[in-house]
């Protein structure tokens, strides 16, 4: 089945990954079914932090996916697939993106688009994901916040069924190279990550330093150059200073 065959669209819910993750408890979900609000009461981010977004502005979507035969090794892939899907459809929109390591897109220095991907593992293999996107869309208020949406890029209003129906036709098209690991995908998130091949300062536990992102090595980690040395990064072992 196609990712989006089946689309369940709520006014409000605490937050549209709790709500696939109920629906697999109960058995009541089959891959690529999405489900959309208008309002997350509890939008969930990296880290711990809150998806914030105005009511009926943006799109909050989560997807039940279930990869083929993809192992825990490859997990990045998923990351891959979502932030190139996204990046891809902002482009034919108009808008020039990059991949803020590890799941977020960026205009310039403001966040557009944030991922999250809680996976469930039996025996070493992916047994299936719930794909966690926030996308702004037509909010043009956020409070303070490094953030953008399309309608602030652009300048004019965008139905939000289209943005989405963009994207579900780009995963369709991505969703055969995620299930053999495709370098295309990992070549297309490595060649657009925010910040690759500059000079920036970075934040780890430690202390502040100056790196260049490189890349991402086989477990997804980032890579960057410090010093000369190729070291590599989790996500809570560095913070990007904008």
């Amino acid at each position: 089945m196609e990712i989006g065959h089946k689309i369940v669209y709520l006014d409000s819910v605490d937050s549209t990954n709790n709500y696939v993750a109920n629906l697999v408890k109960l058995n009541q979900i089959e891959h690529g079914t999405a489900i959309m609000a208008d309002l997350q009461t509890a939008g969930k981010g990296q880290r711990g932090s809150v998806w914030l977004a105005e009511s009926g502005e943006n799109i909050l979507l989560s997807i039940f996916l279930k990869p083929d035969n993809l192992s825990v090794s490859h997990q990045a892939f998923l990351t891959y697939f979502a932030s190139v899907s996204l990046l891809t459809i902002l482009r034919k929109i108009g808008i020039s993106a990059s991949i803020k390591w590890p799941n977020d897109i960026y205009v310039g220095n403001k966040k557009i688009a944030g991922i999250l991907i809680e996976n469930s593992i039996k025996a070493q293999q992916i047994n299936y994901s719930i794909l966690g996107i926030g996308l702004n869309v037509n909010q043009l208020n956020f409070e303070g916040l490094n953030a953008t949406s399309i309608q602030q890029e652009m300048g004019q209003f965008f139905q939000r069924n289209e943005v989405v129906f963009m994207l579900f036709n780009e995963m369709n098209k991505n969703w055969s190279l995620l299930n053999v690991q495709a370098p295309t995908l990992k070549e297309k998130f490595t060649s657009n990550l925010f910040q690759l091949n500059e000079l920036k300062t970075y934040q780890s536990k430690e202390k502040r330093f100056d790196g260049v992102i490189r890349g991402v090595n086989e477990d997804g980690l980032l890579l960057m150059e410090v010093a000369g040395e190729l070291k590599t990064f989790d996500l809570k072992e560095i913070t990007f200073i904008l």
